[in-house]
């Protein structure tokens, strides 16, 4: 095992959770070492570092206090009580539930972070085909709630007044109860593989920048699901019920610095529908204490076409290294094959009109705004799409 180099010190740390020591927890469903679970094998996962293994070594045994809190499954079982067409209709079949119920592992959880200097509470997902996980193929969910007695687990936690930081590690996004705003932090790691716990380690130290961001929209509650940022409106209008949208907005993702857009530039505001390129550059501020990485989004809306079309698109992204205090030139190059869809004749097309254009950090936080319009005869894409965006950086000169 290797790690990044850096000082254990005197912190004590509370590692607490299900997936916190469950080297299959880290692995998605098709992966061999869960896969074989239906078959009833055993794999090798000793090469799989957890996070408890790569805290330990990082900061040493006497720094990192362990309690796994609650199961997720109080066993793993191959197969599941139904695969489809055991039955001839699912109406009237009780599926009873596989989650653990046992509560009897919090208390030690708790004894654990009023212990330490930080708690750091590891939950989610177990993969596996048909329910011999929480998710995969075959192992759907009903809410956004944590599976099990998870949600107790980090109430409990949280209500100990140490600061808490979630890692979620799972295939699906969940809400946290209400206790997202109680956190110091919440990483999403999705399943991390074999070197998660590494990785984890090098990300709440500082010895790595985060740079990632959502690929998908965390809904605020399951009466919105499936929710996805490139929804549509409807010609009347949409009455915005209070469940709708998203906690964390597709594109989302917070750094250890921030940064600040400016001096939106679009290189021509007419571009042929033919054989066009839509070119943008803005400038990016690294205005926080120390290096980073941004990672701007360009989105795109189709004001007016011959189908209703979604609210925003993304066309282009970047992830730019920059230094604290400089400021980097950003240029988006995005050809207007990108601009297409489906009509109602089947056939992709590229329409002439208005395009609003929108730079931000995420589908929801965004910074710079334009527009361009595109010209000439509508055109139909029979082959030879150009459907690559381009990124450039360049440096600003003192």
């Amino acid at each position: 095992m290797t790690a990044s180099c850096r000082s254990r010190g005197t912190t004590k740390i509370a590692l607490i959770g299900p997936t916190a020591d469950d080297p299959l927890a880290l692995l998605g469903d098709y992966s061999f070492p869960v896969h074989v679970i239906l078959s009833e094998e055993v794999a090798d996962t000793r090469n799989i570092i957890t996070p408890l293994a790569a805290f330990t070594e990082v900061f040493g045994t006497e720094n990192v206090l362990y309690a796994r809190g609650c199961n997720i499954l109080d066993e793993r079982q191959a197969g599941a009580p139904m695969f489809p067409g055991d039955v001839e209709s699912g109406s009237g079949v009780d599926v009873p539930s596989l989650l653990s119920t046992r509560l009897d592992m919090i208390d030690e959880a708790v004894a654990a972070a009023n212990a330490a200097d930080v708690a750091i509470v590891c939950v989610g997902d177990l993969s596996g085909t048909f329910q011999s996980g929480t998710v995969g193929e075959g192992s759907d969910a009903a809410s956004l709630d944590l599976p099990g007695v998870q949600q107790k687990l980090l109430d409990a936690v949280v209500a100990t007044g140490k600061p808490v930081v979630v890692v979620l590690s799972s295939g699906r996004a969940y809400n946290l109860g209400g206790v997202e705003d109680k956190l110091a932090a919440q990483v999403f790691s999705f399943f991390g593989g074999q070197n998660a716990g590494l990785a984890l380690v090098d990300v709440l130290t500082g010895a790595v920048e985060p740079s990632g961001r959502l690929t998908i929209s965390v809904p605020r509650n399951v009466g919105s699901a499936p929710y996805y940022y490139n929804h549509k409106f409807k010609s009347s209008g949409t009455p915005i019920a209070l469940h709708f949208g998203s906690r964390y907005p597709f594109g989302h993702g917070l750094s250890y610095t921030r940064f600040a857009f400016e001096e939106l530039d679009i290189g021509s505001e007419k571009v042929a529908v033919r054989g066009g390129t839509v070119a943008v550059s803005f400038t990016v501020w690294n205005t926080g204490g120390r290096d980073g990485f941004a990672v701007p989004q360009l989105y795109v809306r189709d004001v007016q076409s011959s189908v209703v079309r979604p609210i925003k698109e993304l066309k282009a992204f970047g992830k730019v290294s920059i230094k604290a205090g400089e400021a980097v030139r950003v240029t988006f190059e995005v050809p207007t094959d990108m601009l297409s869809f489906t009509g109602m004749d089947g056939k992709r097309r590229v329409e002439p009109g208005v395009f609003d254009l929108m730079i931000g950090e995420s589908s929801a936080n965004i910074c710079l705004t334009g527009k361009v319009e595109l010209t000439g005869e509508v055109l139909r894409l029979d082959k030879d799409w150009r459907m690559t965006s381009n990124c450039s950086v360049s440096e600003i000169t003192k």
